[in-house]
């Protein structure tokens, strides 16, 4: 059984999240868009309280887990918006599962930079160890912002100026995930761009500027398969705009999604 936060009414939108965080990274997010819309945010299988599907971590598997917890909702069809490991997920599920994906939002999505096998193996191995040693030695230390600069860095753009509350969620994200060196091999390995250039889902892209972790460049990689789609920057973010600056997040997304629906509408 997927868990999934609920709250409010409307057209339902998904969040998906990233490799190192669990569904609590729409922290701030999730309500404000909550005002107008029926917010849906699972943990993905493997993460936070969701159980894996299988062994490892497989894309199409987990894009259906989502879907099919999504429509056991009864929230259907839906906006998908994916963050990182999230967008790669929401990627393959638009591309899997068309039918119930009205627009797609990748936000600094992986999967779309593919490296050889061995050395995503190593990495997935690395980044699971360093992601939970990282929480464990970390987290009593979020008040200081020396500390936040050395533990956040490339995620979020300013560490030192977060609030530790918000760098706390960030380094707990991990807890209770099974799967996150196997995630990170996964989408290391990826490539998506040949199922997102014959997806007809409509397609936004939002990055923070000083994005190291899947920096700004890799949208270009995007577009050039999907010229149409509609992105928009978030200057002063990084990896996670929102939980960074939720608001300018939810303003830039509510723009994406309206000028998408424009799009479509058009004969």
């Amino acid at each position: 059984m997927i868990a999934i936060d609920v709250a409010g009414d409307g057209e339902p939108l998904v969040l998906l999240h990233g490799v190192g965080a669990n569904r609590s990274i729409w922290q701030h997010a999730a309500p404000q868009l909550a005002r107008t819309r029926l917010v849906l945010a699972p943990d993905l299988p493997g993460f936070g309280e969701s159980p894996p599907t299988g062994d490892g971590f497989d894309l199409d598997v987990t894009a259906d887990a989502v879907a099919d917890a999504i429509v056991s909702r009864g929230a259907q069809p839906f906006d998908l918006v994916g963050n990182s490991l999230g967008g790669a997920v929401a990627a393959v599920l638009a591309c899997r599962r068309p039918e119930l994906v009205r627009r797609l939002v990748l936000v600094a999505p992986a999967g779309f930079n593919p490296h050889p096998r061995l050395l995503s193996e190593v990495a997935g191995h690395v980044g699971g160890s360093v992601t939970s040693l990282r929480r464990v030695l970390g987290t009593p230390f979020v008040a200081s912002g020396i500390a936040r600069r050395v533990l956040l860095w490339g995620s979020v753009a300013a560490p030192q100026s977060m609030a530790p509350s918000d760098a706390r969620t960030m380094l707990q994200g991990s807890r209770g995930s099974s799967r996150i060196g196997a995630a990170i091999a996964s989408v290391l390995t990826s490539d998506l761009r040949d199922d997102l250039a014959a997806s007809k889902v409509p397609l936004g892209l939002i990055w923070g500027e000083h994005d190291r972790v899947v920096p700004i460049s890799a949208m270009s990689a995007i577009r050039a398969v999907r010229p149409d789609a509609i992105a928009e920057t978030i200057p002063d973010a990084a990896h996670v705009p929102q939980i960074e600056h939720p608001a300018e997040f939810v303003a830039v997304l509510g723009r994406i999604l309206e000028r998408l629906q424009r799009s479509r509408a058009k004969p």
